[in-house]
């Protein structure tokens, strides 16, 4: 009877450690994403954050040792699962706060990472970890082998790292909003921290009755869950002259927080939080076809450098589609392919920002790189306009990038990049685009400038608005395309600029690099 009691304790005991592996790289994984709309998904944001996690966990394993020792009971694992619930719920309450306030006295993105990492994951990571030696003291007070225990404490923690990691990131994420998530680790510690001095107390372990006090706690988290606010919910295709003022809806997608607002007659599509928000993209509720953001006006003058009849066009980057939807609805006789990594993109473009999927417009959920290193098509023009918020993924930055979307360019063809400077690092840009082809010529636009790289002989002035008069004529565009050709640049300095390339691009210390955030065609 007695040996039956130890190992229903034992098997308790495995499982706590399990569930405690299982929180513990959730979080991880569940920080990462919430610091992404702040910090960018940076090699800076990920190492700060393994970092601490680490150095939490040695914390937890050192203190949580000693205090094993002293207290040799499921009420003290019980208090370190009710401790971890609290330190859990608070990322999403105090995150926005706490993120904002270091931004906005840190201009080091390494710093300010490490930062807020040091102030959500330190103590959960510690008080997570600290389950491990407790389990352990537990488990060999009912055993004298102390290798084998000890092997099995490490290999259910491991194994409840691994079920945490992939159940989060493959599922938990993609289908459910970040705050849910928090919440539910929260409220699934807690129970667990209510229920082992039960669990103990049946099994007969226990030299005591169960305190009421976990039980109490679960019945305020209960309460406080219920009185959460909800996020906006989506809305399925509504008239535009129906969508509410403000916030209509926001979605925590696999790799963005996205919010779409309405502000007068202005509808945005906008990644981040609060004052670290970027707008992705502008609609006009009065005029569906103009475009409000003055750059993708600029990103039609690519197909003046075009020789012969433009057939196909590839996108690398959705947004709201409203740069890719004004050409097709324009050339009516072009066929278009966009490669939008975030799906929740697309179906926010296709619900608010009139984007039209048809035979002439096919959007795949798709890495830009990928689907252009996939795609068996030619094109005539390759657009780029990949934004994740403040940052842009470096792999859409380097030279193997421009040679890839080289490669996939009819004769003539040409690569467009909108450059946003102080979030792209545009000297780098620059020099990178031309190491690849033999021209290129740049177009502020308000704030942005647009890069249009092209191979071949360079276009005098005379020939681009001979071309570009043709096509003004044939398509009849909006924005008069001659008149677009105005600010066209040919001539930028960069001869101390690093080309950027898969072995370094440095575009995550971007914040830490003044003079490339100011720095614009001249």
């Amino acid at each position: 009877m007695e040996n039956a009691r130890s190992k229903a304790f034992n098997w308790v005991v495995y499982a706590t450690v399990f569930l405690s592996g299982a929180v513990t790289m959730s979080l991880e994984m569940l920080i990462g994403r919430s610091l992404t709309p702040y910090l960018g998904g940076t090699i800076y944001t990920w190492g700060a954050l393994i970092a601490v996690f680490l150095i939490g966990m040695t914390a937890g394993y050192l203190i949580g040792g000693r205090l094993a020792d002293r207290f040799r009971n499921l009420f003290y694992v019980a208090g370190l699962f009710v401790a971890a619930a609290g330190l859990v719920a608070l990322v999403p309450l105090a995150s926005d706060e706490v993120i904002n306030t270091i931004l906005d006295h840190v201009e080091d993105m390494r710093l300010a990472a490490l930062l807020a990492c040091l102030c959500f994951a330190f103590a959960p990571a510690l008080v997570l970890a600290a389950v491990s030696p407790a389990g352990l003291q537990l488990v060999m007070s009912t055993s004298e082998k102390s290798g084998t225990v000890s092997g099995h404490i490490s290999a259910m923690a491991t194994l409840g790292s691994i079920f945490g990691t992939l159940l989060t990131s493959f599922y938990l994420i993609p289908t459910i909003g970040t705050h849910s998530i928090y919440y539910g680790l929260s409220g699934l510690t807690l129970l667990t921290g209510a229920l082992l001095p039960l669990l103990g107390f049946a099994i007969g372990r226990q030299a005591k009755a169960p305190t009421l006090v976990p039980i109490g706690l679960l019945v305020l988290a209960a309460i406080a869950l219920t009185a959460t606010p909800r996020e906006a919910e989506a809305q399925q295709n509504p008239p535009f002259r129906l969508l509410k003022e403000g916030l209509v809806e926001r979605m925590d997608s696999e790799y963005n927080t996205i919010f779409v607002e309405r502000n007068a007659n202005m509808l945005y599509m906008a990644f981040g939080y609060r004052r670290n928000r970027y707008v992705e993209s502008m609609l006009d509720l009065d005029d569906l076809g103009a475009l409000p953001v003055v750059y993708t006006r600029y990103m039609s003058v690519a197909a003046a450098y075009i020789p012969n009849d433009i057939t196909r066009i590839a996108m690398v980057g959705l947004g709201g589609g409203r740069t890719i939807s004004y050409l097709v609805d324009a050339m009516t006789d072009v066929k278009a392919d966009v490669a939008e990594l975030d799906p929740s993109v697309t179906r926010l473009a296709k619900t608010y920002f009139n984007v039209r999927e048809t035979d002439r417009l096919r959007i795949y959920d798709r890495d830009g790189r990928v689907f252009l290193a996939q795609t068996k098509e030619q094109y005539d023009m390759v657009l780029v306009d990949a934004y994740r918020g403040p940052f842009v993924p470096f792999h859409l930055t380097t030279a193997e990038f421009y040679r890839q979307a080289k490669a996939k360019l009819r004769p003539g063809g040409v690569v467009a990049q909108n450059v946003e400077p102080t979030t792209l690092l545009f000297l780098s840009t620059f020099a990178t685009l031309k190491s690849v082809f033999n021209n290129v010529d740049a177009y502020e636009a308000q704030g942005n400038v647009v890069l249009v790289a092209y191979d071949g002989p360079a276009l005098d002035t005379a020939e681009l608005k001979a071309r570009a008069a043709k096509l003004q004529a044939k398509y009849k565009f909006r924005y008069n395309l001659s008149e677009l050709l105005a600010p066209r640049t040919v001539n930028v300095k960069v001869e101390n600029a690093k080309v950027l390339t898969d072995d370094f691009a440095p575009v995550e210390m971007l914040k830490t690099i003044e003079r490339h955030n100011q720095r614009k065609a001249e």
